[in-house]
């Protein structure tokens, strides 16, 4: 039952693309983030979901919907050049099976993020995408959260809707991140919805969201959902008018939520503290300082799966050596550093840092035009998005994760968005200008009564 029914989300999904070829841009994006081949892997084996989507999407744009292109900023130019060096760094990789592998769908994840904002051009469909997005993250955050409940969380147990550990849907610390990152899009739309509005039995879903995310989140017991979680209230508070009041919700909320999670979440979080007295955490930090290393004997990259190359020796809690071997960078920042090396941490975060700076350029830009807030408000809740998953994922190795990719193209739709309503503003604005001289040239025409009688009509 379970896989017909994902057969049947994707196959109406194609249908209405027939119709609307934006559509077929979000069942890639459903893809590609619900991943129904790892949800049901006996489907996934029949048919291949990704590429059979991927080649329509493509050609419905080439054939139907060409219309009204975005212009190629630097944000999209630094993504083809990360997908560029990802490319070179691969072709010299320490391990080149591994790499190829990695690069087969992390080149893939890149690509296709550039050219998502042909297909996310209006209100509507930019609308559409991020309900979609937050569909695909609430299917594995909801299950973590229901689970977390009835049976208690724990680290490393795969309670979503893929069954092991691994991928954003099955690993906890990913999912925390996510979690917590989609929350700023879910109060954007609970504000400005127009295909989702806060009303009815919706407005309870909005409501509880920040519920279900700390809930699911803390039941994953991983560190990095208790760091993103600290992110987004901090922004909360400080985009928020009555600041002491959201404190005072915020600290009676973690009194509430804390003493529930018991003792193994606490023991957990409590090595955030101390991570030279926790196996993992302090074979983390070992791991980071051997990628340093690695960056500066190969400053232009190890290629992906360099981690493969790490040996550490460690001590348990009875004194006895532990050999770890192979460990994963755990850090988008040491993944990128140590796979693309000191060139490739420029590219990943200029890419950051112009994102950031395009979204700040927008809300500043929307700020002085009413009909226009929803753009500066959709522009800053990517940004606080990006953020949050910034810090989250600096605790676990997914730079080349599907999600905060797609915020990146949504933020080049955002751009052209406002690009957009800009030049049909100056396009109306002659018009006017010129109904405005015709209704002089007119008026002047007419006797000086019905002059003073029509000013007298458009004063009231």
């Amino acid at each position: 039952m379970q896989a017909l029914f994902i057969l049947s989300v994707w196959t109406s999904l194609v249908a209405l693309g027939c119709l609307a070829p934006f559509v077929l841009a979000l069942a890639y994006v459903w893809v590609d983030l619900f991943r129904p081949h790892d949800v049901a892997p006996a489907l996934g084996q029949l048919f291949p979901f990704s590429l059979t989507t991927a080649v329509l999407t493509l050609g419905a744009y080439v054939l139907v919907d060409r219309r009204d292109p975005p212009r190629l900023g630097l944000l999209t130019a630094l993504l083809i050049i990360w997908a560029g060096w990802i490319t070179l760094t691969t072709t010299w990789a320490l391990y080149p099976t591994a790499a190829w592998a990695k690069w087969d769908w992390a080149f893939k994840t890149i690509l296709f993020s550039t050219l998502l904002p042909f297909f996310f051009r209006s209100r509507i469909q930019i609308e559409a995408a991020l309900l979609v997005i937050l569909c695909c993250i609430a299917s594995n955050v909801v299950c973590f959260a229901i689970k977390s409940v009835l049976a208690s969380g724990g680290y490393g147990r795969p309670l979503g809707l893929i069954q092991i550990n691994a991928g954003w849907g099955g690993e906890g610390s990913t999912l925390g991140t996510y979690a917590f990152a989609c929350l700023p899009l879910v109060a954007f739309l609970q504000r400005h919805s127009i295909v989702a509005p806060s009303r009815g039995w919706l407005r309870w879903v909005y409501f509880a969201a920040p519920v279900i995310a700390v809930i699911g989140a803390f039941g994953t017991f991983a560190r990095a959902a208790l760091v993103a979680c600290v992110v987004w209230a901090a922004l909360l508070w400080w985009r928020s008018r009555h600041k002491f009041m959201v404190a005072i919700m915020l600290v009676a909320g973690a009194a509430a939520v804390v003493p529930l999670m018991g003792d193994a979440w606490k023991a957990r979080i409590s090595t955030s503290f101390a991570p030279r007295q926790d196996e993992s955490a302090n074979t983390r930090l070992l791991v980071w300082e051997w990628t340093i290393g690695l960056a500066n004997q190969y400053p232009a990259g190890a290629g992906f799966n360099g981690y493969l190359g790490n040996r550490f020796v460690t001590q348990d809690e009875w004194g006895e050596d532990n050999v770890q071997e192979g460990r994963a960078f755990h850090s988008i920042y040491f993944e990128v550093l140590g796979e693309h090396g000191w060139v490739g941490l420029a590219i990943f975060l200029a890419t950051f840092a112009v994102f950031f700076l395009n979204m700040r350029s927008v809300r500043r830009a929307a700020r002085a035009r009413p009909e226009l807030e929803w753009i500066g408000d959709l522009a800053r809740a990517l940004s606080h998005g990006v953020l949050i998953f910034m810090a989250g994922a600096a605790f676990v190795g997914i730079a080349f994760y599907p999600l905060h990719y797609y915020l990146l193209a949504l933020a080049v739709s955002t751009s052209a968005a406002l690009h957009r309503a800009t030049l049909s503003s100056a396009d109306r604005a002659p018009q006017e200008s010129l109904a405005d001289l015709a209704v002089g040239h007119n008026a002047a025409r007419l006797p000086a009564w019905r002059q003073r009688a029509g000013q007298t009509k458009a004063s009231i």
